[in-house]
């Protein structure tokens, strides 16, 4: 149960003047660790996570955690490498679609009951589940079929059904279905019309996409943006052109189109208490009926997983309507996703696109097993099995204690295989958000590492970097500013554009933040791997590198000539700028030292350079995610740590479905370019793809990029086994406290990790 913090905060108000100071000493504070059990890891985790179910985590304070209490088929090793976790071996083609992972048969839960394959393909199915509400369900979408059920678009008969030429319960019948048929959902009937925006008066030809965004209750009016060959229209509202609103049938479905990234199809529409009215629409602008009783347009899903090796089809036609069908006759069924368990100890999957990058993928905390009584013993609270007393887990370690925003405490899995290998015991986790007041309990010994999720006090790494405990290594994240592109004035691109370039990144990272970090001018880390890493030296080599341009680095001339051709003149005011009409914005961040320390100073650049005046309100986490769902927001501090070494963990924010896209801002021609370069087999043309589809965001700026990720850290001398690297993974089972470190200058793990063999053939 999680108890009150009261006991925590004497020790942290003893400590807070307990400030750095300049000695001779090489290290930062104590070295000696009295009163401590030499078996007991101290670790700052930061916040309070969010959840410790795996399929809805996805912050970093939550899958800490989790990476310790939980294991997947491949688990992180002492350099975040996959190594060995419930599978022993793997199987795979070599087109990197399909895989046969074969389990170890000492894998068990806390509770002593073995960990089969079952677990898995519950869990894989669990979290592409639309009803499981995970925020991170696009890391599987990969499995075949995984993104259509996730998005509500492929589901199957409940029980044999007729299916009709019109949307109609009396409608003309076409052909009847079994039971279990699967059908992919293409269109709606009744729907509802409510656009201000004049339909087509019949299907456009030689359209490439679309993006269509609904009016914004903060004024901003709807819009459809035409993509073709003769180059890009706009179409707003039209009073007199419009369709008035009410329930439409859906009259026919006409030719494919993709709006906002996502496949659609124009559809004939007509009024279905006026026939006469009628015309043709995407279906991205059809909205909901309220009526129940509704018939959907269908069509039959054969691509279906079979678990049998087979050539990728090229140039698929897109799916056949075969009529209409109650909507009521259908459900979810998540059995259409490529994952099985052939038996207890062999899983297969079938992936929709080739995924090279699967085992690192694997690694992360998504792709974790979960044991279905457990999650589903109460069904009415359906968070209440991560409660302490009710957790079941797989990993080295168990849950033993939780003091609510003062620490959790960690014993060894008395079932895990590890368990007479680790040399740390019991890990105790504290809740230190101040990154001041952490670095103070690891100056008095009361922490043995500052922890993956915190940061050091940026004023005080000029000193800390010259100690021989301070670490600092690339990592795969960035930090971003998030726009509310719904939001006036920053709708306007021309807005966004001129925020980004009024920000000196450089001064950021050498003057504010004093953390080696580098300053963004795109999204993904330039020494990502994947392919990406190469793909970018490569061009900054040829000298063609399009995020090195004039229109990406700090510009504050061409800043404050963008916004006025927004509609807010720059003018010169005393010593400094006014922009003329520009409405104050406000900029939230979650509360930390180092997030304030950004702030003010981008406050103070958008001030100096723009004349633009800027508020600042700081919330805790867990708030300000609220608000941010809740796009209750106009710029918030936000930012992504790589889910696996890739581009794709990255491009898949700004996907138009993503839940983790929360600006409002959607491309069709940015979610193409992305499609393709994730079914891309040519790790090269699959890169440049990537970088193209970043381009799109670099013109657009639906986030403000500010700098790549370091990591920097302060790791106690006699730690062994810790080895920082770019994916910030460090799992506590690998090190160990050396009570001899002055004379041993080893620095082995606790014990060797288990590679993975090359895999055999599929």
């Amino acid at each position: 149960m999680k108890t009150p913090a009261a006991a925590a905060l004497p020790l942290f108000a003893a400590l807070a003047a307990c400030g750095p100071t300049d000695d001779k000493s090489p290290h930062f504070g104590t070295t000696e660790r009295h009163g401590k059990d030499p078996h007991t890891f101290y670790v700052n985790n930061g916040s309070e996570p969010e959840y410790l179910d795996p399929g809805k985590s996805h912050d970093s304070a939550s899958s800490k955690l989790i990476a310790h209490l939980f294991e997947g088929l491949a688990a992180y090793g002492p350099d975040a490498e996959p190594t060995l976790g419930v599978a022993l071996r793997y199987d795979k083609t070599k087109d990197s679609r399909f895989y046969r992972f074969y389990l170890r048969d000492d894998a068990r839960w806390s509770d002593g009951k073995p960990v089969t394959a079952h677990d898995f393909e519950y869990a894989f199915r669990r979290v592409i589940d639309p009803m499981t509400g995970s925020q991170i369900a696009s890391n599987l979408y990969p499995l075949k079929n995984g993104e259509l059920v996730n998005q509500g678009k492929l589901k199957v008969t409940k029980s044999d059904v007729v299916v009709r030429a019109e949307p109609s319960a009396g409608g003309a019948e076409v052909q009847k279905l079994p039971k279990g048929a699967a059908l992919q959902i293409l269109g709606r009937s009744p729907v509802a019309v409510a656009t201000a925006i004049a339909p087509f008066a019949e299907e456009p030809k030689g359209v490439e996409g679309l993006g269509f965004d609904k009016a914004d209750p903060s004024g901003a009016p709807e819009k459809l943006v035409v993509l073709s060959e003769a180059g890009k229209a706009e179409r707003g509202p039209d009073e007199g052109g419009r369709l008035p609103a009410g329930d439409y049938d859906l009259v026919r479905r006409l030719g494919p189109v993709v709006c906002n990234g996502e496949n659609d199809f124009f559809f004939e529409v007509r009024k279905k208490d006026a026939p006469d009215k009628r015309g043709v629409l995407p279906g991205c602008m059809l909205g909901a009926s309220k009526t129940e009783e509704a018939m959907v347009l269908v069509a039959k899903h054969e691509d279906l997983p079979t678990f049998v090796p087979r050539p990728e089809p090229e140039g698929a036609a897109p799916p056949a309507p075969i009529g209409f069908v109650e909507e009521s006759a259908l459900q979810t069924d998540t059995s259409v996703i490529g994952v099985r368990a052939v038996s207890d100890s062999v899983l297969e999957l079938e992936l929709a696109y080739p995924t090279p990058y699967l085992l690192d993928l694997l690694c992360a905390p998504t792709a974790y097993p979960v044991r279905k009584d457990v999650v589903e013993r109460f069904p009415d609270d359906p968070d209440r099995w991560q409660r302490i007393e009710n957790i079941v887990t797989n990993g080295p370690y168990e849950l033993s204690a939780w003091k609510f925003r003062y620490e959790i405490r960690m014993k060894r899995a008395k079932h895990h295989r590890f368990y007479d290998k680790l040399k740390n015991h019991e890990i105790v986790w504290m809740s230190v958000e101040s990154y001041v007041s952490s670095m103070n309990l690891y100056k008095a010994g009361e922490l043995d590492y500052s922890g993956d999720n915190g940061s050091l006090p940026p004023n005080y790494i000029p000193l800390l970097e010259k100690k021989k405990d301070f670490e600092r290594t690339n990592y795969i994240g960035t930090y971003w500013y998030e726009f509310n592109t719904k939001a006036p004035p920053l709708d306007k691109v021309e807005v966004r554009k001129a925020l980004n370039l009024a920000v000196d990144k450089k001064e950021l990272v050498d003057r504010v933040l004093l953390g080696g970090q580098q300053p963004a001018s795109h999204f993904v880390p330039d020494f990502l791997g994947g392919g990406y890493a190469e793909a970018a030296k490569a061009d900054q080599d040829r000298g063609v590198d399009v995020f090195a341009s004039p229109d990406a680095v700090f510009n504050p001339e061409r800043a404050r000539e963008l916004l006025g051709k927004a509609g807010y003149p720059v003018v010169k005011d005393g010593e400094g700028f006014r922009a003329e009409g520009m409405p104050p914005i406000e900029l939230l961040y979650n509360t930390s030292e180092a997030h304030k320390k950004i702030a003010v100073a981008i406050q103070d650049m958008w001030k100096r350079h723009l004349g633009i005046s800027v508020t600042l309100r700081n919330e805790e986490w867990k708030v300000m995610l609220k608000n941010v769902r809740d796009r209750n927001f106009q710029v918030v501090r936000f930012g992504w740590i790589g889910d696996y070494d890739h581009p794709q963990t990255f491009m898949d924010t700004f996907m138009a479905k993503s839940p983790n896209n929360r600006t409002g801002w959607k491309s069709a021609a940015f979610d193409d370019l992305v499609q393709k370069a994730r079914s891309t087999g040519d790790t090269a043309e699959s890169m440049k793809l990537y970088r193209q589809a970043e381009k799109i965001l670099t013109d657009e700026v639906p986030k403000l990029p500010l700098y790549f990720y370091t990591k920097n850290g302060l790791v106690k001398p006699y730690v062994k086994g810790f080895h920082f690297n770019r994916r910030n993974e460090q799992l506590i089972h690998w090190m160990w406290i050396d009570e001899g470190w002055q004379s041993n200058p080893s620095d082995e793990p606790a014990f060797a990790p288990e590679a993975f063999a090359p895999p055999g053939e599929y």
